[in-house]
């Protein structure tokens, strides 16, 4: 995986092939995504900018991350029952998620799936698996209760 400048760098380079304004809030919005490991959500991710850019609207933060993600710069992580989380790991890579606290952690499997071209009418592009359980935390806690 490319380091967080190259990211940086990048991001930049996209933008401005696309004819998009480098503002400060920008490019804070992908720092602070490329620096998480948590795949936080819009409004978390709001709360960090707005720390740095007091003034900065969630509206501006939203389309943002949406920005970032049609350039191919962020994936959106959803699991049932959840907000949509974010991710500036484009790398091909599937998630472990807790089913008691939400967190979110990469997996790298050297297992490949054989996923059809198409499927049941659908014309397939990619594939992500999400693995749930209980994070070691929660899984202290619950050791604790019982």
């Amino acid at each position: 995986m490319e380091g967080k400048q190259e990211m940086l760098n990048r991001f930049v380079e996209r933008c401005r092939q696309a004819g998009l304004k480098i503002t400060p809030q920008r490019i804070a919005v992908y720092e602070i995504l490329i620096n998480s490991h948590n795949h936080p959500t819009v409004e978390e991710i709001y709360e960090e900018v707005k720390k740095r850019y007091p003034f900065v609207s969630l509206a501006t933060v939203y389309r943002t991350v949406e920005t970032l993600e049609q350039m191919g710069l962020a994936k959106k992580v959803c699991y049932w029952g959840s907000s949509a989380r974010y991710d500036a790991n484009t790398e091909e890579h599937h998630h472990l998620i807790c089913v008691k606290c939400g967190a979110i952690r990469d997996l790298y499997m050297d297992q490949e799936l054989s996923i059809p071209e198409e499927l049941e009418g659908f014309k397939t592009e990619g594939y992500s698996v999400n693995v749930y359980g209980l994070c070691p935390d929660c899984r202290k806690e619950s050791q604790k209760d019982s």
